[in-house]
Formats: structure tokens, sequence, C-alpha cells
């Protein structure tokens, strides 16, 4: 599926659960990540703010072939828990960040250190795959995203 059509979320009470999500989602948290680089006075390139921003989750297209969340087809999850989309079972199985610094080196989009390690860590430092990473010290950039996507999750 095109990246304007691709929902942020599987789930209504997540947000973005709708066609257009996913780029609704990264627009906010490039606008929030400028926003805080600005009033903090960080030395971030505004070119890395962008890609980070507005690339951070295009792994949840899915793959260059298969759509990663499909239309939900059960009433009751639909109606029950709010599910309006499921994952694809065609899908390669990746988490959100690994499927996203796949799908960019398919297209050949370049990263730099720190581009890398923000995309890798952006669902979370919490998640055992980022558990490496909390230890240490990341990126300022790692930590602007982290910043903004938790602004954008809480609004």
């Amino acid at each position: 599926s095109p990246v304007f059509t691709t929902p942020c979320s599987t789930h209504e009470k997540d947000g973005g659960c709708y066609a257009g999500g996913l780029v609704e989602n990264s627009l906010e948290t490039t606008s929030k990540m400028r926003k805080l680089a600005s009033a903090f006075d960080l030395d971030i390139s505004t070119s890395s703010i962008l890609k980070v921003g507005l690339l951070h989750e295009v792994g949840k297209v899915g793959t260059l072939e298969e759509d990663l969340f499909v239309t939900q087809d059960s009433s009751w999850h639909r109606e029950k828990l709010g599910q309006f989309y499921k994952y694809n079972e065609n899908c390669p199985k990746m988490n959100v960040g690994h499927r996203t610094l796949w799908m960019l080196n398919e297209l050949g989009i370049k990263l730099d250190y720190q581009e890398w390690v923000s995309i890798a860590t952006s669902q979370g430092l919490h998640l055992q795959e980022n558990s490496f990473y909390a230890s240490g010290k990341l990126p300022p950039l790692a930590l602007l995203l982290q910043a903004a996507r938790n602004i954008v999750l809480n609004a």
C-alpha cells in the first residue's frame, strides 16, 4: 500500500487507526521535533530531523510486496475491541524499527549513525531489542525523536 494510505495503528484507541494515519503521525512528530530542537537550541541538522521524523515508522507500510496492515474482517473485533486493522500474515515478521531500516536500505536511503540509532530505537527504550541502547548514551537526535513521539502519543 502506498505510504499515504497506511494507518498508524490497528486499534482505534491508539490513534491514527485510519487510512493516512501514518502520514499524519509522521508529520506531527516531525513538527514537534523541530519545535523542541528550536526551543532547546539543539545542534541537530534540519535534514536529519526531517529524515528521521518523516521516515521513522515507514516500516508500517509493510514490504515492497505486502501491506503490513489489512482491514479487519471480524465484526466482533471491530465493534468490541475497536480493531479496524490486523497484521497481514503474509508479511514477514519484523518489528517496526527493523522493518523501517530494512525498507530504507532497500530504497537506497542512506542514514548516518545518529539517524540509524534514532530509527532503531524509535518504538521505545522499554522494548527488549532496545535495552542495549537504554544503558548507554543515546545520540541527541534519538532523544529528540523519543520526546516528540511521547508528546504526540500522549496528546
